[in-house]
């Protein structure tokens, strides 16, 4: 039987097979050593979501305060356009009647002085 394989060649066969199976199960074991457990997993998912879910919450709370700032905002610049407005026609109801209105009053005398003076 010149094929069949000697006992000494059957042990060298099974001596590679089996350094190569350690190697594999090491390089499988070190492998594993670097993953994360499920429940790890999970509690790490859940937390970054709670960071995202405050992050979200504070972005609408500096929303909802720059909404009031403007709104404040816009009112008090009516307020300021209103006063401006009153300011001017306080100043046009001034200029007439420091001006204008003795003019007309001297006018009028002059007028009524002319006329009663005929």
């Amino acid at each position: 039987m010149p094929d069949s394989p000697t006992p000494w060649e059957l042990h060298r066969s099974m001596e590679a097979l089996r350094r190569s199976l350690e190697s594999g199960f090491a390089n499988l074991n070190s492998r594993l050593d670097r993953v994360v457990p499920t429940d790890l997993f999970h509690a790490y998912q859940a937390a970054i979501q709670r960071q995202f879910d405050d992050f979200k919450q504070e972005i609408a709370d500096l929303k909802a305060e720059q909404d009031e700032e403007v709104t404040k905002l816009r009112a008090e610049w009516d307020a300021d356009k209103k006063q401006k407005l009153a300011d001017r026609k306080l100043l046009i109801t001034s200029v007439f009647t420091s001006l204008i209105a003795p003019f007309v009053l001297l006018l009028l005398g002059l007028w009524l002085t002319a006329r009663g003076g005929t």
